[in-house]
């Protein structure tokens, strides 16, 4: 029959995916007093437990449609409504599990055909924990490199994005750094720091002619300019990991170049089944090297960008599939009993010593605690109150399970379990194993009040975390640190540094996080001075660069992202058109051409005598917003008006 034969073409339009979780199936049902026509598409649904397509197929030629997507039968309040040209025939979309909606497909050529409608039924969340690559890294991309992994052979080739909008590579070659390159960039004033403005420049120059570059080969498989390493390794570079933490500072230049097309690549590569291989190559050609999974950190980079963009656009396009790597790492990352696991290069974090220890790992739920709360606050941006409510649940959710099994009441610490449930932290008496994974719940917002203060107690404690040049990987005070001065054994990393200030803001505790981030800036910009390079990390208890030199690379996290939002204090909420400006400085100070949303703003304040002294500050807008001065711990929110504007405070 056409309607199973259809039917099965629909179900290999997932070949390779999983089906686990999936929830009812319905061919179209015609609308009421209505015979079905001959001109009419055959229509199917294929839906998994946070994603459905919808499939049909016109039995002469293609037709231009609207499609409708509604948990409501009579279609009111739409989740998805969207015109699709000839050429389409499938649509992609994320749904919230064990949920009915409903469909309308509409002939947008002829307006007197009634709309086929229909049914469907979401699955539920299911845990696959197999260890077979072949299943949870199904169908590699053709191209592929393979190193110290078993090779999986592709069953079927995938298309590129099958969960994203943007297919082929367009746009103009990425861009150098020059003078007009320059001009578009925040320019921070500082009347006392010269020094600080050379590592300032320095990183975007290195990050533009270094880790910013366009695919070269005919067959390559970006669709975006890449953020990455051309010249790493035998093939060059670009890893998940390092591009969410480069958007961290890249993000304040989107005014320049809109660096968060570089996750388009991520979502280029993604596989029918939600997985997103942690590296490519230069051409974005996978990478299967070692452990190939990465944190799900692109809700979280997604966000982070927002809020200096404003781009709700851009969140409807990313939302689904940044929701089906969710649903991946649900699928594939839970050990049977629902605890999340991941294992060392995995979590961007080469040569811990947790890595041969842990076998749930609390800071994998952290992870995914924080990619839920993300996704919960994109899905009410894009009017998704029902995958909102589901990802609330998540969060909420995971967040008890980490205080719940995570919290090691003796160390006052989160840390991992072994697989006989045994904490890792001091397996035999006085040997500690104390590592950074410990501070995700900060950021991810679901540490108690004695998980943070135990979090807080780790990270101004000189004899474990707090060393003079940042935060260590690995406390002090645990076994294997600075062993061989090797790797993650203690020096302090970048993504490290901002995950723990990151997460000391949202908790308020932001003059500790402001202590912390001057401190590694100051030791950041002393080894600049002597190396005249910025390198991979930093000893711990020296202010000396070890690893890779130009790491520009996440190494602009201090100088460029510490430097406008601790050394200045600025803060930007574009969605909300505020900045916040925390003065405790009394030097002339400020920025220039601070990116909010598609407006640039300067914002100046003129030297003090003390601290206590009032500030007198002049700004230039070319949009109306709200500017939030905190001085010494007094807030006044002023409504600036585009233009020129003058303000003293009281």
């Amino acid at each position: 029959m056409k309607i199973d034969r259809h039917r099965r073409a629909a179900l290999k339009l997932l070949a390779g995916g999983s089906l686990l979780g999936l929830g009812t199936v319905d061919l179209f049902r015609p609308p009421a007093a209505h015979a079905v026509a001959a001109s009419q598409p055959e229509v199917s649904v294929l839906v998994d437990f946070l994603s459905a397509c919808i499939a049909w197929v016109y039995p002469q030629s293609p037709r231009r449609v609207q499609l409708e997507i509604s948990r409501n039968e009579d279609m009111s309040a739409p989740v998805v409504k969207v015109s699709l040209p000839d050429t389409e025939s499938t649509f992609r979309f994320a749904v919230a599990p064990d949920t009915t909606y409903f469909w309308q497909l509409s002939n947008l050529r002829d307006a007197e055909e009634a709309p086929l409608t229909g049914r469907f039924h979401s699955g539920v969340p299911v845990i696959d924990d197999t260890a077979e690559d072949a299943i949870r890294y199904r169908n590699p991309r053709v191209g592929a490199h393979w190193v110290g992994e078993t090779t999986v052979v592709p069953v079927t080739g995938e298309p590129l994005a099958p969960w994203f909008d943007r297919k082929t590579y367009s746009g103009s070659p990425a861009p150098r750094f020059d003078a007009a390159m320059k001009s578009r960039l925040p320019e921070p004033i500082l009347e006392n720091g010269e020094a600080l403005l050379n590592l300032y420049w320095y990183c975007w120059q290195t990050f533009f002619d270094v880790w910013f570059f366009s695919p070269t080969a005919n067959d390559h498989q970006a669709v975006a300019n890449l953020i990455g390493f051309r010249e790493w390794g035998a093939w060059g570079s670009t890893m998940v990991w390092d591009t969410c933490f480069m958007l961290h500072f890249a993000r304040y230049g989107q005014a320049a170049y809109p660096f968060i097309t570089g996750l388009d690549n991520c979502y280029a590569r993604q596989h029918e089944n939600g997985f997103i291989c942690r590296e490519s190559d230069a051409q974005n050609r996978e990478v299967y090297y070692e452990y190939p999974v990465n944190p799900p950190l692109f809700a979280w980079a997604e966000w982070q960008y927002f809020q200096i963009s404003g781009d709700v656009e851009r969140l409807r396009r990313v939302l689904t599939p940044v929701v089906k790597h969710y649903a991946w790492w649900m699928t594939y990352q839970r050990r049977a009993n629902g605890r999340y696991w991941n294992a060392g290069i995995g979590e961007g974090m080469d040569d811990s010593p947790r890595n041969s220890l842990a076998f749930y790992t609390m800071s994998a739920a952290a992870e995914q605690a924080l990619a839920a709360l993300a996704l919960s606050r994109i899905c009410r941006v894009v009017d998704r109150a029902d995958l909102a409510a589901f990802f609330e649940a998540e969060h909420s959710a995971l967040g008890r399970q980490i205080n719940d099994d995570f919290w090691d009441q003796d160390h006052q610490i989160y840390n991992d379990r072994t697989k006989d449930w045994r904490f890792i932290t001091e397996l035999q008496p006085g040997v500690l194993c104390k590592h950074a994974f410990i501070f995700w719940p900060l950021v991810a917002e679901v540490s108690d009040r004695n998980g943070t203060a135990g979090l807080v107690a780790e990270l101004t404690n000189p004899k474990s975390f707090s060393r003079p040049s940042g935060i260590a990987s690995l406390s002090a005070d645990s076994r294997g640190y600075r062993e061989d001065g090797q790797y993650w054994k203690g020096s302090v990393w970048p993504p490290v540094q901002c995950i723990v200030q990151e997460g000391l803001r949202v908790q308020g505790r932001w003059h500790l996080a402001r202590e912390l981030a001057d401190k590694y800036l100051k030791a950041m910009l002393e080894a600049f001075e002597h190396e005249q390079t910025v390198t991979e990390n930093l000893e711990p208890d020296n202010p000396k660069g070890h690893g890779a030199k130009q790491f520009v690379g996440w190494g602009g996290i201090g100088p460029i992202a510490n430097l406008i939002e601790y050394t200045l204090g600025f803060h930007v909420n574009a969605p909300e058109r505020t900045i916040e400006w925390r003065i405790e400085r009394t030097d002339r100070h400020g920025i220039r051409n601070l990116s909010m949303a598609a407006h640039a703003i300067d914002l100046l304040c003129e030297r003090r005598t003390d601290a206590s002294s009032p500030c007198r500050i002049e700004v230039h807008s070319s949009l109306d917003f709200m500017l939030k001065v905190v001085l010494q711990d007094r807030s006044t929110t002023y409504q600036i008006k585009r233009g020129r504007s003058e303000i003293t405070t009281i």
